[in-house]
């Protein structure tokens, strides 16, 4: 099971004594997402060469998955992540970038797909509990070239490597993650996995895109008032603050810069 830039959100159990769904979600502990060493059990295993011929000779360093069955009245709509060299069921869609395309734009595509802004315009797409490929391609998504803009809060660095970095410290925290590390030139290979950073440099993300997409601020704190379940995903985790307020902070301080 995937959670934003987490493919090691929760593994699968089977209780055989259940009548129906008898896979159930075993969410990884803080401990175990601490660990680079820990990996999530599926509830089935595949031939590799069946993904081999599946991914027909593609990169398998940048793959991103989606999940399938969502809703917009989730505490998110829009939830994806990078995953491992590994077969994945229909519930979990992969989204593949062509050979032209480098590992750092693909880490500013997850940063894209997983941000507010862009989470609230799918919401508005979605007449059922299913995010199909169809939505995405509808979605107003930022193009690879886009991201070699220089960062209009940090002059120095393109939008690229700045997006690239945060997207990278959220995802490299395995060893199963280290050839997308080696891909994109990410050191250290493996990031270690602060919950507190974590909510920080989403809140950095967040707050990037939504200027990006050149949304106005009393229009930011609507949106932010209509996902409540960010709260819940740092509730005892952050001091001084709401996600919210923290967001709206870093977008007044990138905006004043930019």
């Amino acid at each position: 099971m995937i959670q934003m830039y987490d493919h090691r959100a929760a593994s699968v159990i089977v209780d055989e004594s259940n009548w129906m769904r008898q896979g159930q979600t075993d969410a990884t502990s803080l401990v175990q997402h601490q660990n680079p060493e820990f990996f999530v059990e599926p509830r089935w295993w595949i031939d590799e060469s069946e993904v081999q011929r599946v991914l027909g000779g593609r990169d398998t360093t940048r793959l991103i998955a989606f999940k399938n069955v969502t809703s917009p009245t989730n505490e998110r709509t829009v939830i994806a992540s990078f995953i491992p060299y590994c077969g994945v069921v229909h519930s979990a869609p992969v989204i593949l970038t062509g050979n032209g395309i480098t590992p750092q734009q693909t880490t500013c595509l997850l940063g894209n797909l997983d941000s507010l802004a862009y989470d609230f315009v799918c919401r508005q797409k979605i007449g059922g509990i299913n995010l199909s490929y169809f939505i995405i391609e509808q979605n107003p998504t930022f193009g690879p070239a886009f991201y070699a803009r220089p960062c209009p809060w940090e002059a120095k660095r393109t939008l690229e490597k700045w997006i690239s970095e945060r997207v990278l410290k959220l995802t490299c925290v395995s060893n199963e993650m280290k050839p997308l590390a080696e891909a994109a030139r990410f050191k250290p290979l493996v990031y270690p996995w602060d919950p507190g950073e974590r909510i920080e440099l989403q809140a950095e993300l967040d707050a990037a895109f939504f200027l990006l997409y050149g949304i106005e601020r009393n229009d930011v704190e609507y949106i932010l008032s209509t996902f409540s379940g960010i709260e819940k995903e740092s509730e005892g985790l952050l001091s001084g603050g709401t996600t919210a307020e923290r967001i709206l902070m870093t977008y007044d301080r990138f905006r004043e810069i930019a």
